[in-house]
């Protein structure tokens, strides 16, 4: 079971409540379908039951995790009651030293002038270990108290916290991997689009500038063309130069005998007179 809701100050996420009983989380423990339980809660349910109680996916005890970090902090800073408010304790702490208050706070009511003989002989007084094992214990518990296996079982605990800590780092790792990856991925696709827009570009400058070159060396054949035209009309322009000037000398030289002819018929007509 986990704690009473009533005992908590202040607001409570839902989401560190048990999917059985609906109290806060005690002893949590977390399911692949990422919904958390009691440890007692689902200890229990799972004797009668192998799915999840909130969507009943299939679950078993070896499937069982502790929860995220993030989640165990929250719960953590929890404020609650002590379990002997109702006697007068009016303390309210972290959910992380509850168990060290209670187990030190006397839920007996007693009067001032009777403190100091009640302090001798009361159960919840803590004191340290004798034999040097650095253990709180309470005046109940000394007589039951094993040294090596309190120290054994912190060992475990601490393993245990070790180990979690190292699978919450690999997911992270893991986590970031996999954005890591699709990230590149992603750039990956869109530097191969760019490139094949850049080829396509190129292709196009390609084009144009073959088109360009054809060009060029059209108008340069017909610049060729044009001048070679312009040199023969020079050539046969010269040509034609010298053809022309003669001819007035042989058109005068060809009138001079028919003034010749001319006159010596005057001549006879006046020499017949």
């Amino acid at each position: 079971m986990g704690y009473d809701l009533e005992r908590f100050v202040g607001y409570v996420n839902e989401g560190l409540l048990c999917c059985v009983c609906r109290d806060v989380l005690e002893r949590p423990l977390q399911a692949p379908c990422e919904h958390t339980y009691c440890s007692a809660c689902i200890s229990s349910w799972l004797l009668h039951h192998h799915s999840c109680p909130e969507d009943r996916l299939p679950l078993d005890v070896s499937t069982l995790k502790p929860l995220y970090r993030y989640m165990r902090n929250d719960l953590n800073r929890l404020q609650i009651r002590c379990v002997n408010a109702e006697q007068g304790c009016e303390v309210v702490c972290s959910l992380e030293n509850l168990h060290t208050h209670e187990d030190e706070c006397c839920p007996v009511q007693v009067e001032r002038r009777g403190l100091e003989a009640h302090l001798s002989e009361c159960n919840f007084r803590s004191r340290e270990c004798p034999n040097g094992c650095g253990h709180t214990l309470l005046s109940t518990d000394q007589s039951q108290h094993n040294c090596v296996a309190e120290l054994h079982a912190e060992v475990e605990v601490m393993r245990t916290e070790m180990l979690c800590k190292v699978e919450e780092v690999r997911r992270e790792m893991e986590s970031r991997l996999d954005s890591q990856r699709r990230h590149m991925v992603q750039k990956e696709s869109q530097l191969k689009s760019e490139v094949e827009e850049l080829k396509g570009q190129l292709s196009r400058v390609m084009c144009d500038m073959r088109a360009l070159l054809g060009a060029e060396r059209l108008r340069r054949q017909e610049l060729a063309e044009a001048e070679l035209e312009k040199r023969e009309l020079l050539e046969l322009l010269r040509d034609l130069q010298p053809t022309r000037s003669p001819r007035p000398a042989e058109q005068t030289a060809g009138d001079h005998p028919r003034g010749d002819r001319q006159t010596s018929g005057w001549e006879a007509r006046a020499e017949s007179t």
